[in-house]
């Protein structure tokens, strides 16, 4: 259980300096400020900010819904897949629809 509540404050904290860099991209890019080095930067923290984002959100609902006395390697082995699911299909959209355009 203390290792869940540890996963959960470390992905909060990596999820808020994730997210901060890549809205502050996002608002350079729209503000046309720095577009070359903000669109690198906004291209690359997508996928570190989703899925630092779901690994605490499911780290909080495994800590509200389930019993930490009891053992629950079904639930944590469904959202390691759903975790590293997400993650194949957020690389194979980042990396196959950009040749689609060009």
């Amino acid at each position: 259980m203390e290792t869940i509540q540890n996963i959960k404050k470390v992905s909060l904290v990596f999820f808020i300096v994730s997210g901060l860099i890549h809205l502050s991209s996002a608002m350079l890019l729209a503000n046309e400020i720095a577009v070359k080095y903000a669109f690198i930067v906004n291209k690359i923290m997508d996928i570190p900010f989703i899925i630092t984002g779901m690994v605490y959100g499911l780290s909080s609902i495994r800590l509200k819904l389930f019993d930490p006395e009891k053992d629950h390697k079904i639930v944590d082995t469904a959202f390691l897949v759903v975790t590293i699911l997400t993650m194949v299909g957020l690389l194979t959209i980042n990396l196959v629809l950009p040749s689609i355009n060009s």
